[in-house]
């Protein structure tokens, strides 16, 4: 999981802190597994998911464009984690309304997409300031 650092607070982030409970209730993993079992599943044979991708999704640094290559990511983590995607539970306290997984990620990564890409830190230098800014270093 990226720092806050690396990861500013924001809907990225949200989505990022979802997908990574998954990854956590799988067991964690190897990313080369992960994508050799949605390669192996008939359902998603028109794409592919590389693990390079799913590092990518994990550490925030790129929200997929297609919800079918976050489904599929996550309908592989919560098989590991022996949990239904699709199973309905309360959103929230009482009286809130009910919800899947499923559906709270997609939420979750359709908000990520309509926010702003997160703003990049300024490289840090001397006493914490960009290398080369107009105050000497020293």
């Amino acid at each position: 999981m990226p720092t806050e650092a690396e990861l500013p607070s924001g809907p990225r982030r949200r989505f990022v802190e979802a997908l990574f409970s998954y990854y956590r209730d799988a067991g964690r993993p190897p990313l080369r597994t992960i994508a050799d079992e949605i390669a192996g599943k008939p359902q998603y044979d028109a794409f592919t998911v590389s693990r390079e991708t799913i590092r990518k999704m994990l550490r925030g640094t790129t929200v997929p464009l297609s919800w079918a290559v976050v489904s599929a990511v996550l309908t592989v983590l919560c098989e590991r984690a022996f949990v239904d995607p699709d199973e309905e539970y309360h959103v929230g306290g009482f009286g809130d309304g009910m919800t899947s997984r499923r559906q709270e990620l997609r939420d979750l990564w359709n908000d990520a997409l309509d926010a702003p890409p997160p703003s990049p830190l300024p490289p840090s230098g001397w006493g914490g300031q960009a290398p080369y800014g107009d105050e000497p270093p020293f």
